[in-house]
């Protein structure tokens, strides 16, 4: 195989670079908040870096995510809070506004910026290693096709305009998966090296990853010792296969990447009290509702259709009908007629059975490591039948694919671009006055940007009928995404009735007068989008924005 780069692969990185920079500064700026759920803002990046950094061996985890990302961002910070220290525009940092800043919204729009960005090249990145794992496995044309599918995939394009794990954490699995692929063929410590240094990432950044690297370093040793000289005896092929020169390069250059990104050095209980409240270990001072993780090797009949239903609708999100039955193809045709489809079938039934099987909910961004591998067998079998030279149908079938998977992800830049909060905000700008009292009950990730007025968040408990007439607001503004959050809360321990919200009946009754008009306030304005070839899956994407205002 010639190792010369197929041309076309950097016009598909263009492209992908095109899509995931239109639009790049989606919502922003808005403070330290987000329009992407469960994207880490500047402030909660410096305050998680800072508390695990600064005290020695203080104990201190971040209960949600392990440090890799924030260690990430951080980094892509220091350059530019470096020029401010310097010039003096930052040089007192504190907890409270304006966070030690002469211009806070600026720094905190630029800082969300350089965050975006870094998502940016991860995607762009993943789009590279996508043809480099496709030319190996199989050949150019697929590689290049592989690439294109995932370059064009609307959920990558989409965390490419967020400051979310998602893409940082898809491109160490997919960098690991293309080390072992290269380290398959090769008996060089480079590639071993490589690969775990992306393993070490990638469970640095989201733990979730662990069944996706699973599989490689099993199946390395099962190629080494095939690949082992006949000379040696028997057992001392399975020492040499697991214990050669590439896999003690690989090993300690994970334990030091881990050791680095997890921050063990400087503080080494705070990393295994880490790993004690991954398996259920409760404390006193993490306020946090316990994660709905439940392994067991089979779930009865009803739960794995339920997951596998959760799965399918995600994946068909993702790629739409049309792909989604091509991707499905060629699942199923990589599996019977190439043995190469192992490294890509092994790490994603691995991923799903062990890791995606364990969570009470499958999101989309769960399946983005399993799509990609999708796209790598689908683009197989698009290559062997662009291949055919029998027909014309087959080229122009491919190009039809290639060409819809390019219109899904330029309608994902549409929707940020006519955000249906974009609207709510020009429309309260011009008839709502400045300063008058709004009031919501959801995050600010699924609203509009309400800094021109007095906005209160109000609390679970004090959403009442009595409530609302009390406190007499000016609007209200309602989201329909993540809309149980205006009437549930959290269970903190799901495994109490096995249900992940519970109903706050008051809260309930406030909604529902709400929308049926039964108090002094009419529905004024509603704002919605309405997609022509997505099916979005992502909660953030696409809300209905519903403003109320009080009557006179």
């Amino acid at each position: 195989m010639s190792a010369r780069v197929d041309p076309r692969v950097f016009a598909v990185i263009l492209v992908s670079v095109a899509l995931c920079t239109y639009q790049l500064n989606w919502g922003l700026p808005n403070g330290n908040d987000s329009w992407a759920a469960d994207a880490l803002g500047p402030l909660t990046v410096l305050s998680i870096v800072r508390r695990s950094i600064a005290p020695w061996n203080s104990g201190w985890f971040y209960f949600k995510y392990p440090l890799g990302w924030p260690l990430l961002l951080a980094l892509s910070y220091a350059p530019y809070l470096g020029v401010l220290f310097i010039t003096g525009q930052w040089r007192h940092p504190a907890a409270t506004y304006p966070y030690g800043f002469t211009r806070p919204e600026h720094a905190l729009y630029v800082l969300a910026m350089l965050g975006r960005c870094v998502n940016v090249a991860c995607i762009a990145t993943t789009v590279a290693l996508t043809y480099g794992i496709g030319r190996r496995v199989f050949d150019r044309t697929t590689g290049v096709l592989a690439a294109w599918i995932v370059a064009t995939a609307y959920p990558l394009i989409y965390y490419a305009h967020t400051s979310n794990l998602d893409a940082s954490y898809l491109m160490w699995l997919v960098m690991a998966l293309w080390a072992a692929c290269v380290a398959s063929d090769s008996e060089r410590r480079g590639p071993y090296v490589v690969l775990g240094i992306a393993a070490a990432m990638a469970v640095s950044t989201k733990e979730q990853g662990f069944a996706f690297l699973l599989p490689l370093p099993l199946m390395l040793v099962v190629r080494a010792r095939h690949s082992a000289s006949s000379m040696l005896p028997p057992r001392r092929r399975w020492w040499f296969a697991v214990w050669n020169p590439g896999t003690r390069a690989g090993l300690l250059a994970a334990l030091m990447v881990m050791t680095i990104a997890n921050n063990v050095v400087l503080n080494p209980s705070g990393f295994l009290r880490r790993i004690r409240y991954l398996s259920g270990a409760r404390f006193a001072d993490v306020n946090a509702r316990l994660a709905p993780v439940e392994f067991a090797w089979f779930k009865g009949w009803a739960k794995e259709w339920q997951y596998l239903t959760q799965w399918y609708d995600m994946t068909e999100s993702t790629f739409g009908p049309v792909l989604f039955a091509v991707v499905m193809l060629g699942v199923a045709y990589v599996a019977w007629r190439r043995r190469a489809g192992l490294w890509l079938l092994a790490p994603a039934l691995a991923q799903y059975y062990l890791s995606l099987r364990t969570l009470d909910l499958i999101t989309l961004r769960y399946t983005m490591p399993l799509s990609v591998v999708a796209a790598l067998c689908g683009a197989a079998l698009c290559a062997d039948a662009w291949a055919t030279r029998r027909s014309w149908f087959p080229r122009v079938a491919v190009a039809a694919v290639c060409g819809l998977s390019l219109a899904r992800g330029v309608e994902l830049d549409r929707l940020l671009r006519t955000d249906s909060r974009y609207q709510a905000e020009t429309w309260m700008q011009t008839n709502i006055a400045a300063g008058s009292r709004v009031e919501f009950y959801q995050k600010p990730t699924y609203l509009p940007r309400l800094g021109r007025f007095t906005a209160d968040w109000i609390p679970l408990d004090r959403r009442t009928i009595e409530g609302s007439q009390e406190r007499r607001p000016d609007a209200i503004v309602l989201s329909s995404a993540a809309k149980k959050g205006i009437t549930h809360r959290w269970n903190p321990d799901w495994r109490q009735g096995h249900t992940l919200l519970v109903v706050a009946p008051p809260a309930k009754e406030l909604l529902q007068a709400l929308e049926q008009e039964q108090l002094p306030y009419r529905i004024a304005a509603r704002f919605s989008q309405h997609p022509w070839l997505l099916r979005p899956r992502i909660t953030s994407l696409c809300p209905e924005i519903t403003v109320l205002r009080r009557r006179s």
